[in-house]
C-alpha cells in the first residue's frame, strides 16, 4: 500500500453539488438584493465556507443571507445533489483494501453528513472534519492536521484529494500529498498554481495512486 490514508473533500470532489450551489446563492441574492449574482465570482469560493462567500456578496446582510442560504439548501439538497462517475465504487474498493478515509470539508459537518448518508457513504469515512469543528478553515492546515490525529496518520502516509486550490494549499501545509481532480468547476489554472503533486482524470487512477508501491508519478 503506497498511502495508508485518504482524505476527500467533498463537494466538487465526490459529490456534484454545483447545481445546487449556484441556485442557493441565486435564490439568497435574489431575495435580498433583487439582482442576480456573478456565478465566476461564487465559484471562485468553491474550497471555502458559504458564509465567506456571502460576506463578499453581500456585507451587510450576512446573518440574514446565512439563514436564507441554509434554509434553500435544506429544501432542495436531496433533490439538486449529486454524486461524480466511479466514486462509490472506488471509495467502497480503497475502503475494502483498508485505506482508511476521511472527508475535510468546508460545509457544516451535518450537511457534509447528510450528503454522505444520502448516497449511502457515510459507512466508509472514519471522520469527517467540517468547518464549524475547527477555529480555521481551508486553506489553513487546521482541518488536515485534525483528520490526521483523528485517524492515527502522519503526513507522508496520507493523500489529500480536493477539487479547488484551498484543498490543495491546505494538504500541501499540513504536509500530505495532494491531488487534484480533473472534474473541477474551479478554473483549471488556478487549481495548477497550487501546485498539487498529483492530478486525476477519473476516480478509478486513485486506486494505482494509493494501492501500488511501485507506480511511477
Amino acid at each position: 500500500m503506497r498511502y495508508k490514508g485518504i482524505l476527500f473533500d467533498l463537494d466538487g470532489t465526490l459529490l456534484d453539488t454545483n447545481d445546487l450551489i449556484i441556485k442557493s446563492f441565486q435564490h439568497t441574492i435574489a431575495v435580498h438584493y433583487k439582482r442576480e449574482v456573478d456565478i465566476d465570482v461564487v465559484r471562485s469560493f468553491y474550497g471555502k465556507t458559504a458564509r465567506a462567500a456571502l460576506e463578499f456578496l453581500g456585507p451587510d446582510k450576512v446573518e440574514e443571507m446565512t439563514e436564507t442560504f441554509r434554509e434553500y439548501q435544506n429544501i432542495h439538497h436531496d433533490q439538486l445533489a449529486k454524486i461524480f462517475t466511479e466514486v462509490a465504487e472506488v471509495i467502497q474498493e480503497l475502503y475494502n483494501a483498508g485505506v482508511k478515509l476521511g472527508i475535510v470539508t468546508s460545509k457544516r459537518h451535518d450537511t457534509a453528513m447528510r450528503g454522505l448518508k444520502l448516497f449511502d457513504m457515510d459507512k466508509y469515512f472514519s471522520v469527517v472534519i467540517g468547518a464549524d469543528q475547527c477555529q480555521n478553515t481551508k486553506p489553513h492546515p487546521e482541518p488536515v492536521q485534525l483528520a490526521l490525529a483523528k485517524l492515527g496518520l502522519k503526513p507522508q502516509d496520507c493523500l489529500m484529494v480536493g477539487d479547488s486550490p484551498f484543498d490543495i494549499v491546505s494538504g500541501g501545509l499540513a504536509g500530505v500529498k495532494t491531488v487534484a481532480v480533473r472534474w473541477s468547476e474551479v478554473p483549471w489554472p488556478d487549481v495548477l498554481a497550487a501546485e498539487p503533486d498529483y492530478i486525476i482524470n477519473t476516480m478509478s487512477e486513485l486506486i494505482s495512486l494509493s494501492l501500488q508501491t511501485d507506480l511511477c508519478v
